[in-house]
């Protein structure tokens, strides 16, 4: 063999070599987390533990010192308890859009199948600890492709002919609107008021709007508190000497706020009896007084509309007005709100939607294809500062456009309102008018849904009397439209709010 030969040879042997090599599966390398997924996968882990530890050691391991500062570890970890209770193990199912204060994703509780928006607002600068946690309710659309939004017009477009095709299903039947900066850019009924009357619903029709009144009820306290005509850490025996229970020795206006004073619901096997005679606030109180707190004052919370009711007692005593009466003059005529007012049942007025509902006693929930009847049965003599008033969408965007712009409350006391009411407000909160609200009721035949986002500048208001929870579906859905053309800049600016 030739010395040209044995070179040959050679370099066919490396290159056979090199190919070999090229085939061979590479050593697997996982990239790097980034700072924003590994806050991501640290909240996640810490609400799936089940451990109350590990959610504490999330908290400071995790939030920016200058944020708890702000709030420190303890009423964050109760709000975090409060959700991984009723949610975990929850489920990631997709990484949502980043905004520019940081990452978000859509995840599922395994324990109910609710769905949920969760955000993190993150410091600009490295380390990029976690200023807030947002969560949202949302639902399965949150998986489908999303339309192609560039403006507040490309949403209308797109609201119209989502919403049109809910109601001509029979799944929707109610008004929504959408506003930015505090004007509506889609506005349009559907459905019917009443079936048997063959009336329709129009933009002016008033709709029973469930727990939003407790928002209501919250500004009411609010300003009493502001004026000093009474103190969140006040006893409810302070103000009602006559309350009929003990409870009322421990119990404070910040737990009834927040829901921690371990009262429970109205709506026990009591109510639908009493129902048609409840016509005053004490009238309720029958219905609850004498049963055994849920837990001890501010270890836990639960949703109490029996808290409510209590608050709305003390609005009575302190301010020596009627709840009602102090609600039209203190936050209804002063937010410009002419169409709402409180729900008397067996009235004939013109102009309420009757609320009609699918559930019946003895049948499991949710079933789509029960008959519809109206719930009037179901209400109450009266509403109550827990709920079912009566309102109007162009009303409650004239609320929020109200109380974001101060003209309901002091600067501390509205940044109290869009907080999570942990606490009494802070002197050293500030001056501008937080980031939004999110608050929504429902029972039989009624679903109310508005928020809003001052920073991008959006108003979402649904109403409708059907059954829950078409109203909160519509929203999630309007939300990421609305929170995407604001983020592109098409209609908003992309202001995000601290929570």
């Amino acid at each position: 063999m030739s010395n040209d030969t044995r070179t040959l040879g050679r370099r066919v042997s490396v290159v056979a070599a090199l190919a070999v090599l090229a085939l061979a599966p590479k050593p697997s390398r996982k990239p790097a987390e980034s700072v924003e997924q590994r806050r991501i996968a640290a909240l996640l882990s810490a609400l799936n533990s089940g451990s109350d530890t590990a959610l504490k050691e999330f908290i400071e391991k995790n939030f920016a010192s200058g944020a708890l500062a702000r709030m420190p570890v303890e009423p964050r970890l109760r709000r975090l308890q409060g959700f991984a209770q009723e949610v975990a193990p929850l489920e990631m199912k997709k990484p949502l859009e980043p905004s520019p204060s940081g990452p978000g994703f859509v995840a599922q509780s395994k324990k109910t199948g609710r769905w949920y928006e969760i955000r993190l607002e993150l410091e600009p600068a490295l380390p990029r600890g976690i200023v807030g946690v947002r969560i949202e309710d949302s639902d399965a659309s949150a998986m489908e492709p999303e339309p192609v939004l560039r403006s507040d017009a490309d949403v209308a477009r797109e609201a119209g002919r989502y919403v049109a095709r809910l109601a001509g299903q029979d799944q929707f039947s109610g008004v929504v609107l959408l506003a930015r900066r505090g004007q509506p850019f889609f506005e349009k009924a559907y459905g019917s008021a009443d079936r048997e009357g063959r009336t329709e619903n129009t933009v002016a029709t008033r709709f029973n709007v469930g727990s939003i009144d407790k928002v209501f009820t919250q500004v009411a306290i609010a300003q009493l508190a502001s004026e000093g005509k009474l103190g969140l850490s006040d006893t409810v025996r302070k103000h009602l000497a006559d309350y009929p229970s003990k409870v009322a020795d421990e119990i404070t206006i910040l737990q009834l706020v927040n829901m921690s004073s371990g009262l429970g619901d109205v709506f026990n096997e009591r109510y639908a009896e009493a129902a048609p005679r409840l016509r005053t606030l004490s009238d309720f109180l029958a219905l609850f007084a004498d049963e055994p707190l849920l837990f001890p004052p501010g270890k836990s919370r639960a949703y109490s509309n029996a808290g409510y009711v209590v608050l709305g007692l003390i609005i009575e005593k302190v301010s020596g007005q009627s709840y009602h009466d102090y609600v039209r003059e203190h936050i209804f005529a002063p937010a410009g709100m002419t169409a709402s007012g409180p729900s008397v049942r067996g009235s004939a007025e013109s102009g309420r939607a009757i609320g009609y509902t699918r559930e019946s006693e003895g049948a499991p929930p949710g079933n789509a294809s029960a008959p519809l009847h109206p719930n009037t049965d179901a209400l109450p003599g009266k509403s109550s500062s827990a709920g079912g008033g009566l309102s109007t969408a162009r009303d409650l965007l004239a609320f929020d456009q109200a109380l974001a712009s101060g003209k309901l409350l002091p600067p501390k006391w509205t940044a109290w309102m869009y907080s999570d009411k942990s606490g009494p407000p802070s002197d050293a909160a500030p001056a501008e008018k937080g980031g939004g609200l999110g608050f929504a009721g429902g029972t039989a035949g009624v679903n109310a849904l508005v928020e809003s986002d001052n920073g991008m500048g959006y108003t979402i208001v649904v109403l409708a009397n059907l059954d829950p929870p078409v109203a909160e579906r519509l929203g999630a859905r309007f939300r990421r439209w609305m929170k995407k053309v604001g983020v592109a800049g098409g209609e908003g600016a992309a202001v995000r709010r601290n929570s």
